[in-house]
């Protein structure tokens, strides 16, 4: 019987999911300072003692409460949502429950909602996440998720074999975005990846060399993915040889790694797919495993 190579699973693409949108709303902080505002506002008013300066700042006042009760009421929406996602994690009936729940809602269509539901449908149907993710545009969403959006599409994109669109959605990002260094490590790794499959290697390289990966439990999945990125980019700049190197260092580690490189639904250059193939015809863990599948 031939022989065929490891059965590879896509335990490579395998990432920490981006995170959930941060629930934001009004700091306590904040609302002290527009109180002291409000009242040093009125003060003056009364000070005055003019109907046209009452009008117009009682108009103004309203129009704050106006704003801050839309704000409290969309912070009790996110809330939900976040706590869904969080107890999604529990298992794939808990993910399923959560994403009937959400579809359910009367807001199921709102940008927090629409991101939180493809997060669900990620992880079991990247086609449909993208489908219902993907024809938004990015100004559709608060900015304060745009990061967090467009880091979810290149990932999805990627493990689609959509590179182009993955590229897109790379270079929309702010990896210094300050109020999301938490995904940053994460973020470089899929947009060095992006930026290696579609004619950027040598930027890809620059950017895994000032990978800083904290510690913690996506860390591993993070130096991986980054490991990855790595072979693209080695490929894409003809080092054949180093490209070798690193497919080899990944098969050691396990076999299953290279399957993001033999797997059709990756589209893989073909000649960076023979390279692995071959990695894996001769790596000794792989050979073992394939004399184990044609018994």
């Amino acid at each position: 019987m031939a022989r065929q190579a490891p059965e590879a699973s896509n335990e490579a693409s395998d990432a920490p999911a981006a995170p959930a949108p941060p629930p934001g709303g009004v700091s306590t902080k904040s609302l002290v300072i527009l109180g002291v505002v409000v009242a040093a506002v009125w003060a003056f008013a009364i000070y005055v003692d003019s109907l046209v300066l009452y009008i117009i700042v009682g108009v103004l006042t309203a129009l704050l409460a106006a704003v801050l009760v839309w704000a409290f009421r969309t912070l009790k929406k996110q809330r939900r949502v976040v706590s869904l996602l969080q107890g999604s994690v529990e298992s794939p009936e808990a993910r399923r429950d959560a994403l009937a729940k959400l579809s359910a809602g009367k807001d199921a269509n709102s940008p927090t909602n629409l991101f939180a539901r493809a997060q669900l449908l990620a992880a079991e149907d990247p086609a449909a996440a993208i489908k219902l993710i993907g024809p938004y545009d990015l100004k559709t969403f608060p900015p304060a998720m745009q990061d967090d959006v467009s880091l979810l599409k290149a990932q999805l994109y990627l493990n689609m074999g959509r590179t182009a669109d993955a590229r897109k959605s790379a270079d929309s990002m702010n990896l210094d975005n300050p109020q999301r260094k938490e995904i940053k490590a994460f973020a470089s790794v899929i947009v060095a990846e992006a930026w290696a499959r579609t004619g950027k290697p040598k930027e890809a390289i620059a950017l895994l060399d000032k990978l800083e990966v904290p510690k913690g439990k996506d860390s591993e999945n993070i130096v991986l993915q980054g490991r990855i990125a790595r072979v693209f980019a080695r490929f894409a700049m003809t080092q054949r040889n180093q490209a070798r190197t690193e497919l080899v260092a990944l098969a050691d580690d396990d076999p299953n790694y290279l399957g993001k490189f033999v797997m059709p639904q990756f589209k893989v250059h073909p000649e960076l797919q023979k390279l692995a193939r071959q990695v894996l015809q001769e790596h000794p863990a792989a050979r073992k495993q394939m004399k184990i599948q044609t018994r």
